[in-house]
């Protein structure tokens, strides 16, 4: 590993967990800064907390000074909202005033090196999307949700700094939804039921990637200087009906109108964390090209979409899942 120190935000996400436990881990690995509002999820002697609040309005300042004085080469940009909130509000801080700050202090700090975890939800699920959407398919995901409206504005910004920084690496990570034993998010949650409701007179194709596999394209984006967007899908596709019936679960068509109505009640009353806006990825197709990831990072997923919902499956039991809510609102 040729960084000397590496920055995460949002270290009590799933994505910022997982990469802060294998950096750790490593014999000659890097020092890592774990830039978060909670403490850092594990102890190691080359992991240091770093409590720096991303809305907060002198944050760019603060968050210069500390990369610069650690000297920081790398900073990993995961402390977005992996789903979506019911304080809009809040989440839009967050993400793009969040980002906003961070692109700042990385500029000041002259870091080389960023790279964004951001989601293949950005190109949006609707009708005429063609069989595999590549990095250069329009992000259109936004007029679906104000959750999307602001991933994407995360990925515009970040896309604007590396076009004024053209000496900067700058690297856009793109999973599909992942599955594993440990990931825990709404789409999982949706998922664990024995009943699951979907779109009646539609049966969409999707994707999966395992958490294993994410994990390995995030190191492979750090060891290797990758600029731009990359997909990072897992192997083949399957119809949501067999994806279903793979994991044991009974299939509910329901219309959409009455689908979409029970969602939103119960989203409000918070009594389900998936909001009615994911309604749209139960109806049409939103399947992500990896090509890209696979000739520019050397990215090739592991497991079978088949092993991926088994693996999926066997983990519903246990209880060492992570939150994939990306600091858990407090970064």
């Amino acid at each position: 590993m040729k960084h000397r120190s590496i920055a995460i935000t949002g270290t009590t996400g799933f994505i910022g967990k997982m990469l802060l436990e294998a950096l750790s881990s490593r014999k000659r690995g890097p020092r890592c800064l774990a830039i978060d509002r909670l403490p850092p999820p594990i102890t190691a002697p080359r992991v240091e907390g770093i409590d720096c609040d991303l809305t907060a309005p002198y944050a760019n300042e603060h968050l210069a000074e500390i990369l610069r004085r650690h000297q920081c080469d790398l900073v990993v940009h995961a402390a977005l909202h992996s789903q979506p909130k019911r304080h809009e509000e809040y989440s839009h801080e967050l993400q793009s005033i969040g980002t906003m700050h961070l692109l700042h202090a990385v500029n000041a700090a002259k870091i080389r090196k960023v790279i964004l975890s951001s989601t293949t939800e950005v190109y949006g699920a609707f009708p005429d999307n063609p069989n595999f959407l590549s990095e250069t398919h329009p992000l259109r995901g936004g007029s679906l949700s104000a959750f999307l409206r602001d991933k994407i504005d995360v990925e515009e910004q970040v896309a604007t700094f590396a076009r004024q920084h053209p000496h900067s690496v700058v690297t856009i990570m793109r999973p599909c939804t992942i599955l594993g034993p440990k990931i825990r998010n709404y789409k999982t949650h949706l998922l664990k039921k024995p009943v699951i409701p979907t779109v009646l007179g539609f049966d969409p194709l999707v994707q999966y990637v395992h958490e294993n596999d994410v994990l390995r394209a995030f190191l492979l984006a750090i060891e290797k200087d990758a600029a731009g967007a990359f997909n990072i899908v897992g192997d083949g596709v399957l119809p949501l009906s067999r994806a279903l019936a793979t994991v044991g679960k009974v299939r509910i068509p329901l219309p959409r109108a009455v689908l979409w109505n029970t969602f939103q009640t119960l989203w409000h009353l918070n009594l389900q964390p998936t909001p009615p806006s994911h309604i749209h990825f139960l109806q049409y197709p939103c399947i992500a090209d990896g090509e890209k990831a696979k000739k520019a990072l050397a990215f090739h997923p592991v497991y079978s979409l088949q092993e991926v919902l088994f693996s999926f499956q066997e983990g519903q039991g246990h209880d060492d899942t992570t939150e994939d809510t990306a600091a858990s609102d407090s970064a």
